[in-house]
């Protein structure tokens, strides 16, 4: 069986096999329970492990406790993700304040517009989004997101959260350990490994089905996991097969049939694929060799009924494909040895990534049909080398990290269609092109007394070449510029102060750099040209810019963290503020040329278009009464405004609201669980973004509740279930509709809401 078909099939195989499970588990008796018990680490030792969670991506080699970092750091467990049954990365993400998915609604429109084809198209930290947020996945950088005409790459369409152990979210500039595009914030998809699942219940083999439904889009999913160790531990492996089927997202509209007035979620269909594989040799007690293989396949359809007869008075139908590959592969050698005097810890790896989306449109049209296709692919070969130093100088103690890296990156597209538009101007949006990423790295903790001082300082390079073949070279003969190289380089600075007053009051200042490169599309790109537009009457085209100057960021932030323990109580928490100035944004700036001549069409181009400041405050606490009773909740709240090139200042889109979460969960003998979630969004005032010509849409202010349950059947059988949106609040999410007009129509509006009361159920069997 291929290996495609194989994780289709996957899904329907975990909902039979935990069927069964229910079928034939019995009541469960003393000995069972008993049993239970010997095999779980117990209700203290589960709080300790909450409370004392360690994050990789803080300090890029080993563990850091989050609350002696001066970087604000959180981190999402397997087990929050399938406690609340999160099918991808928004309902992973959703109860984070201050970090937001995008995911507008499914409304492509025409030959130019592509809303909502990418998808959970992006992660937005602080304000800022699309490819100023590093997203990585075990180390390795995720595709970029590019969108152009009616198609639209998006990057959280290439994550399956059912794969990893835990999700990492970095606020605050990343580039002195990752370089370009953490700007303001990383997050980091962490796969699981062999010993983590090995581990649950010390045995040499694991293995596990896990079946869910979520009612939101009517979807199923499930995941196998299989690990086995050799009697001595010297090889471990893993295989994880997941998939899931559903349709359309739900929302708050009630009027369906075709046109404009539909307020529906059109229909859809999707099947999501994928697989990860794991073999780990332990080479001897301080080295093991670890290589990790992952493919993924999500395709999907949509029948865009609202455009039949609204796109042109002559459309018959609308439909669109989407179709999303990624495979990857990486070789990883750990060293860790605590004995050596120099060097403890190294860690050095080699990896390769292959991704493309394509995309397909059929108008169907009284006359004739139109057609438009659209594949964006990117692939990375990369290698890094990091490791750790741990020593003394006198009366400081020091943990000093350092690496390499290097990558090659290759950038193409390709898009055509069925009529003289498309054939003239919708071939390659910019030339196959390399870019050579070279970067090194210095970060070191010094602590004396409870002081800790944290310089960090990056190099960076990077050298972008086109490789213009004759189809490009062709449709762009008219461009007013040619082709050219690209180059530059960035030194990213960084520096933190942590005073360790007592474990419960650890204040922390840090400065931090950040960076990101142009992009292949940005620096050389062609599109028009005049012909290309001339059956509108208008005419334009897109043209490159060689001078383009990377963004830049510098960043300060102030806070106060730390955990303390009264009575049989134990809290963890933090409370930040940060304050950033953000120079030379890229965006597409009519730059010359006019709409009516063919001769001198109006021209578009990348340039360095604005300076941005933006401000705000963070905090989050995680309070356990006892060993069975958790309160958690955080606030975020984030304003700027951005000066553009012609003097204009205004606010900046894509800061959202005030975010608020509140969470009560309580645990019974570690046998069971109830839970509610409070998230509250203030109103989104759009009065800093208006323009005389455009006033947008004003979102409102929304509380929604959401309770989650789960209990154990027996030891090897558990299930989780789910309400969201208890009260059937009717609302609009700022990340999803913050380009919509307030004079848009009532059908459009009710297009763009979230979905309405949903439920979901999961079950897990594992031995």
């Amino acid at each position: 069986m291929a290996l495609a078909e194989l994780c289709g099939a996957q899904a329907a195989f975990a909902q039979t096999a935990a069927q069964a499970a229910v079928q034939a588990s019995a009541p469960v008796s003393a000995s069972s329970v008993a049993a239970s018990k010997a095999t779980t680490a117990g209700a203290a030792s589960r709080v300790d492990s909450q409370l004392n969670v360690v994050s990789v991506t803080a300090s890029r080699i080993g563990t850091t406790d989050p609350t002696r970092s001066a970087a604000t750091v959180s981190v999402i467990t397997s087990d929050d993700m399938e406690e609340n049954n999160a099918k991808d990365i928004k309902d992973a993400l959703k109860y984070e304040p201050g970090v937001a998915v995008n995911r507008q609604a499914y409304r492509p429109s025409g030959i130019g517009s592509a809303t909502g084809r990418g998808g959970n198209d992006g992660i937005n930290i602080r304000g800022l989004e699309g490819n100023q947020v590093l997203l990585l996945e075990d180390g390795i950088p995720l595709p970029q997101t590019f969108s152009f005409g009616s198609g639209s790459a998006g990057r959280g369409d290439y994550l399956n959260t059912d794969l990893y152990e835990r999700v990492e979210v970095l606020r605050g500039p990343a580039s002195v350990l990752y370089g370009s595009d953490g700007l303001t914030g990383a997050v980091n998809f962490v796969t699981k490994d062999p010993s983590d699942l090995l581990g649950i219940y010390g045995k040499k083999t694991y293995f596990s089905v896990r079946s869910d439904y979520d009612s939101s889009d009517r979807s199923w999913g499930g995941t196998a996991t299989t690990a086995f160790s050799t009697a001595n531990g010297a090889v471990q492996g893993m295989l994880m097969l997941s998939g899931r089927h559903g349709h359309e997202l739900d929302n708050h509209g009630s009027t369906g049939g075709t046109g404009a007035s539909r307020d529906e979620a059109d229909p859809a269909t999707y099947n999501n694929r994928s697989a990860l594989a794991k073999l780990v040799f332990r080479l001897s007690a301080t080295d093991k060799l670890k290589l990790t293989a992952e493919t993924l396949n999500n395709t999907s359809s949509v029948d865009s009924l609202y455009e039949i007869g609204n796109y042109t008075a002559n459309t018959t139908s609308y439909n669109t494909t989407n179709d999303v590959t990624s495979n990857r592969v990486k070789l990883e050698w750990d060293h860790d040895d605590e004995t050596n005097r120099w060097v403890q810890h190294v860690k050095s790896s080699v990896f390769y990534r292959n991704a493309a989306t394509d995309q397909n449109l059929l108008i169907g049209e009284t006359t004739s049909d139109v057609t438009r296709y659209n594949h964006y692919g990117e692939s990375i070969v990369g290698g890094n080398t990091v490791a750790e130093s741990s020593f003394k100088t006198g009366p400081l103690s020091h943990k000093l990290v350092y690496g390499l890296d290097v990558s090659v990156s290759q950038f193409n597209t390709d898009s055509n269609g069925n009529t003289a538009d498309a054939t003239s101007g919708y071939l390659e949006n910019f030339p196959k092109t390399q870019t050579l990423n070279l970067g090194a790295y210095m970060q070191d903790s010094i602590s004396w007394n409870k002081l800790t001082f944290v310089p960090g300082l990056r190099f960076d390079y990077y050298h972008m070449t086109p490789d213009a073949d004759s189809t490009y070279t062709s449709a762009a003969s008219a461009s007013t510029q040619p082709l050219s190289n690209s180059s530059g380089n960035a030194l990213s600075p960084r520096l933190a102060f942590l005073y360790e007053i007592s474990p419960a009051m650890v204040p922390y200042v840090q400065y931090a750099r950040g960076f990101r490169a142009p992009s292949a599309n940005q620096v050389n790109s062609f599109y028009g040209g005049g012909v290309a537009a001339s059956m509108y009457h208008t005419y334009y085209e897109q043209v490159g810019n060689p001078n383009l100057k990377p963004e830049t960021s510098n960043s300060f932030e102030a806070g106060m963290r730390g955990k303390l323990a009264f009575g049989t109580n134990r809290v963890s928490y933090s409370a930040s503020a940060f304050y950033g100035r953000y120079k030379n944004f890229i965006d597409s700036e009519v730059v010359g040329g006019s709409l009516t001549s063919a001769t001198d069409p109006e021209k578009f181009q990348y340039i360095n278009f604005s300076n941005a400041t933006i401000k705000g405050v963070e905090a989050k606490f995680d309070w356990f009464a006892g060993d069975s009773l958790e309160l958690k909740g955080g606030v975020a709240y984030t304003d700027g405004s951005e000066q553009n090139t012609d003097g204009t200042t205004s606010g900046i889109m894509s800061i959202p609201p005030l975010a608020a979460v509140l969470g009560i969960k309580y645990r019974g003998d570690d046998r069971w669980f109830v839970g509610a979630d409070v998230t509250y969004n203030s109103r989104r005032n759009t009065s800093d973004v208006n323009t005389a010509s455009t006033k947008y849409f004003s979102t409102p202010s929304y509380t929604i509740v959401d309770l989650h349950a789960g209990y154990k059947i027996t030891q090897h059988v558990s299930i989780t279930a789910g309400i969201n949106n208890l009260f059937n609040r009717k609302y609009w999410r700022w990340s999803d509709v913050r380009d919509l007009s307030g004079s848009s129509s009532y059908a459009t509006l009710n297009a763009y809401t979230a979905p309405g009361r949903n439920f979901n159920v999961g079950m897990k069997v594992d031995f």
